[in-house]
């Protein structure tokens, strides 16, 4: 129970039909989702650990906004981790055949979404999750664990510009052609030119010291 309440406020956040600073009020949420207080506390827990929600003096749980340096920071971590798994995959020929073979067809799907903008920004998040997961490393899974629902939060942001999803779907074509070729250094210049320039077409839609709505 506490995994489902916080699988439908996570949607709920993400999208932000729960804009950021929105109070979450437990005698609501009990009403809602028609239980006790206690998987509602369980799953405010858990949405706080994948920071998703904080706490607020004398306001209780609130939705988390993003301010421009945690963006920045959030990018970062992405890129690091990004390419360490980069460099895990290219160290050997079959994983370099099954990252292409799981990642070409996220591509192609990702050409077919380039008007759809939630199932783009879906499919750039696929795109990415799995060179993480091929790098058959628990840790860096963990980690990227840990950022995906802020990432995803971000990319609403990223992807609303115009001519930014053909530009992402071009620069994720060469990310793969780089992987074909085992060109490690020329793939991680692109994955992390790729991240950049997300980053900055995220933090051009924020207000100065206001947070991510």
């Amino acid at each position: 129970m506490p995994e489902q309440i916080a699988g439908i406020l996570r949607g709920d956040i993400v999208e932000r039909r729960l804009p950021a600073g929105a109070r979450l009020r437990e005698p609501a949420l009990v009403k809602r989702f028609e239980t006790s207080r206690a998987p509602i506390r369980e799953a405010l827990y858990l949405l706080t650990q994948e920071g998703l929600i904080e706490r607020a003096p004398r306001k209780g749980a609130v939705v988390k906004g993003y301010s421009k340096q945690e963006i920045l920071e959030l990018y970062k971590v992405r890129i690091m981790l990004d390419r360490v798994a980069l460099e895990r995959i290219c160290e050997k020929s079959e994983t370099i055949r099954a990252c292409l073979a799981a990642l070409e067809p996220i591509a192609r799907e990702m050409e077919e979404a380039k008007g759809e903008t939630a199932r783009y920004r879906d499919l750039n998040f696929s795109f990415h999750e799995t060179i993480i997961i091929l790098s058959q490393s628990d840790l860096l899974g963990r980690l990227y664990a840990q950022i995906e629902g802020p990432l995803k939060i971000v990319l609403r942001k990223s992807f609303s510009s115009e001519g930014a999803m053909p530009k992402s779907f071009s620069e994720h074509l060469q990310i793969l052609e780089a992987i074909e070729k085992a060109e490690l250094d020329t793939a991680c210049a692109m994955l992390q030119r790729h991240d950049d320039d997300g980053m900055q077409r995220a933090l051009a839609t924020l207000p100065e010291d206001e947070n991510v709505l």
